[in-house]
């Protein structure tokens, strides 16, 4: 596929006949690099000989750690010699010790190594049949999900899922993804898109504040509290700028990136946060934090639950996209898609 491509591009660059020995340098140095750079790399399994030596003291021992023969293992370490241009090792009595050269060498190849064992390590999941990758925002993670993983679990003992909240995503490619939650709709004629909940930022504070403001009517509530305030909504409430103009005073407390340092911050009695209420709900319920019921929600765009119509990736994408729209109060047993 590569070459094709390569081939293509010349073809739209050079279209005239005397132009054939141009094309044919600008290829031909396209592959030397790739040559050039194929001779930097070292043999590979020279490296595996070479690190069982160094760690041995032996290529006896070495050979028998990797099933080889001795002479297999000489001649693996001649070629990554040959390789480095530097002599790795010293024979002292019936063993081998590394020389300046070669103790440098071994801490390199060692952390290849260990880097290349840690990067399967890391993908290995995705050979799990019960593992789900979901894609979600964090007030979802936090707010809903991580509060039901015990019921998730419950329902499916083995699922193991990968949580990624810090990216959004515009596709499904089955590979890297298996659900979406999201309030951006996927529309595509693959994917099926569900309505799962709605969403609106509330006004929270400490159970000491919202009893002394209980009786103070909007707006006047928030200029007698300090308000706490989300670094990406500097305004804390699209009404509130009209507001100051007409002569409300407010006071800001504090301002963060972090939703759930303002949830704190509210817990603690330090002032109003306007914050989604995904993200308090936890700290709702258990009653760390009281809404102010006489100051307005903000209304924000829907969550919608999404996932690919094709074969999934996993046996587990399919229970886990149902045990969440089940969650959350959505059908989906009559084939229905309220987006396509």
């Amino acid at each position: 596929m590569t070459c094709r491509l390569i081939q293509a591009e010349c073809h739209k660059r050079y279209d005239s006949p005397d132009t054939i020995d141009i094309k044919a340098k600008d290829f031909s140095g396209t592959i030397d690099f790739v040559h050039t750079s194929m001779r930097r790399l070292p043999p590979l399994q020279a490296l595996l000989a070479f690190d069982s030596a160094a760690r041995l003291g032996s290529f006896t021992r070495a050979a028998q750690e990797l099933s080889l023969t001795q002479s297999a293992i000489s001649h693996q370490i001649l070629q990554l010699e040959e390789w480095t241009g530097q002599a790795l090792f010293l024979r002292v009595g019936r063993g081998v010790v590394l020389t300046a050269a070669g103790k440098l060498f071994a801490q390199t190849v060692a952390d290849a190594l260990a880097l290349l064992s840690d990067g399967r390590e890391r993908i290995e999941p995705y050979g799990n049949p019960d593992s789900v990758l979901l894609y979600c925002p964090p007030e979802f993670a936090s707010g809903w999900l991580i509060p039901r993983m015990g019921e998730l679990t419950a329902a499916m003992p083995n699922v193991e899922i990968w949580l990624v909240t810090d990216m959004e995503v515009t596709e499904i490619d089955r590979v890297d993804i298996d659900l979406v939650v999201s309030a951006k709709p996927i529309k595509s004629p693959d994917v099926e898109c569900r309505l799962l909940m709605d969403q609106e930022k509330v006004a929270i504070c400490g159970p000491g504040t919202a009893s002394r403001l209980h009786r103070a009517p909007f707006p006047e509530v928030l200029a007698r509290a300090p308000l706490l305030v989300h670094e990406q909504s500097q305004e804390w409430a699209p009404w509130l700028p009209e507001l100051r103009r007409s002569g409300l005073q407010t006071r800001r407390v504090m301002t963060s990136a972090d939703p759930h340092l303002l949830v704190a911050a509210a817990e603690r009695e330090a002032g109003i946060a306007m914050v989604p209420q995904l993200f308090a709900s936890e700290a709702l319920a258990q009653q760390r934090v009281c809404r102010l019921p006489q100051v307005p929600a903000i209304a924000m765009p829907p969550l919608w639950l999404m996932r690919s119509k094709l074969p999934a990736r996993s046996t587990a994408v399919e229970p886990a996209f149902r045990w969440i729209a089940s969650a959350c109060g959505v059908c989906v047993d009559d084939g229905s898609t309220p987006m396509q």
